[in-house]
């Protein structure tokens, strides 16, 4: 399984060369400020805005930074802007943050340094830093909208959980982990798009949180409600401390569910079900081996990352593993080789079990190794006639974490 290392811009606050007052840092910034204007109102603002990022903010002066932070990323030329009445230069972060949680389309921000800020008499000044600008940024937004609109052009027209399946597949299939970004991270440094939805779709490599803003934004696309969750899980190399990490949740016929598409990107093709072992998790499953971020309303200053919505998720109706398997409470159950007849006269790669919870997973797996196993394949072979034929090549594979036993078919 995957290990993936999440890095995001550490809240990369520029410091003032020595000797250099803030009159003098704001003098050799290439953008002056725009005249003061009048502040809309927060009732106004919250009309205009209804992300989760957004309504995760706590104070009126965090609401009107995430406007000014709209108005200035809208524009093709970077600018300074003051960010009065803003004044806490710790949160600024966050609030930028949050307006990428609700703009996965927006990608042009560095990821390093995203952007410098100065104490003024006043308050805070501030310049976003941008990747691009002018006509590079109108094309390279052509581009990634091209590229969405490619990836929708074939979806399905039924239900949200076969359009949110249909973007989890589409990612997998047309982004690759991007290996060499994740050493580049060790030391704190970003290569290019890897972090954003432009390198997921348009460039095709991506690590975890270009997939999870490309997953983020080709679901809003097509309808569903999805959104991000940031947090930490085991990391890419053995044995590694949990690392960040980012991944997502949907909401599906008034239930939300998590998805993990980075950790799903396996490139092993006889075990199926492994491409899907975090489509459509609980809480409970998920947190077995990922850890969430606290929510933005608990802040306390001593946490990288917080989370501006985190949906309790508990249904397991749209849950792949439990729509594509069946669960074994008895191994003596004479649905299963009935089960596995089935799944082989469809000709299928794998038959997938779920261990009930009145069973020991271990003892089960055993058991099914040593005689049942056997024993269902010969009888699956009558029952289908001997067309097609399962051979005793079939191995058993299986993961405890999430109770599964994988039958790995294998056909004369």
């Amino acid at each position: 399984m995957k290990r993936i290392l999440f890095t995001i811009a550490a809240a990369a606050l520029a410091l003032l060369p020595c000797g250099c007052s803030p009159a003098d840092f704001l003098d050799a910034l290439p953008f002056r400020t725009a005249p003061a204007e009048a502040l809309p109102s927060v009732q106004r603002l919250e009309e205009q805005y209804s992300g989760y990022g957004f309504r995760a903010l706590q104070t009126e002066a965090e609401k009107q930074l995430y406007a000014k932070l709209d108005t200035a990323l809208q524009s093709t030329e970077p600018k300074a802007f003051s960010t009065l009445p803003f004044d806490d230069a710790a949160r600024i972060s966050d609030v930028l943050e949050f307006y990428k949680d609700d703009h996965p389309d927006v990608f042009w921000i560095e990821e390093t340094e995203p952007y410098l800020y100065s104490n003024t008499a006043d308050g805070l000044e501030l310049e976003l830093r941008c990747k691009l600008s002018g006509s590079e940024l109108s094309s390279a937004k052509e581009e990634l909208e091209a590229a969405v609109q490619a990836a929708v052009a074939d979806a399905p027209q039924g239900s949200d959980y076969e359009k949110e399946k249909y973007a989890h597949d589409y990612l997998m299939a047309h982004c690759v982990y991007y290996d060499e970004a994740v050493e580049l991270h060790k030391s704190e440094q970003v290569r290019a798009n890897e972090q954003n939805a432009y390198g997921a779709l348009v460039e095709g490599e991506a690590v975890c949180e270009g997939y999870a803003r490309a997953f983020q934004l080709l679901c809003q696309r097509m309808g569903v409600n999805c959104w991000v969750i940031q947090g930490q899980a085991e990391g890419f190399e053995e044995n590694a401390e949990l690392t960040n990490h980012i991944w997502n949740c949907v909401e599906l016929d008034g239930a939300w569910y998590q998805v993990d598409v980075t950790w799903d990107d396996t490139e092993d093709e006889d075990v199926a079900c492994e491409r899907y072992l975090y489509f459509n998790l609980t809480t409970a499953e998920m947190t077995k081996d990922h850890t969430i971020s606290p929510l933005y309303s608990e802040y306390s200053g001593d946490t990288v990352w917080y989370n501006g919505f985190v949906p309790q998720c508990d249904s397991t109706e749209y849950c792949y593993l439990q729509r594509n398997s069946v669960t074994i409470d008895s191994l003596d159950d004479s649905a299963l080789p009935e089960y596995l007849a089935k799944t082989a006269a469809r000709n299928e790669k794998n038959c997938v079990l779920l261990v009930g919870e009145s069973l020991d997973f271990n003892d089960t797996f055993d058991q099914i190794v040593q005689s049942f196993a056997y024993d269902w394949i010969t009888q699956a072979n009558e029952e289908n006639g001997y067309s097609p034929v399962l051979t005793e090549e079939c191995t058993v594979t299986g993961l405890e974490m999430r109770r599964v036993i994988v039958l790995v078919l294998d056909y004369e």
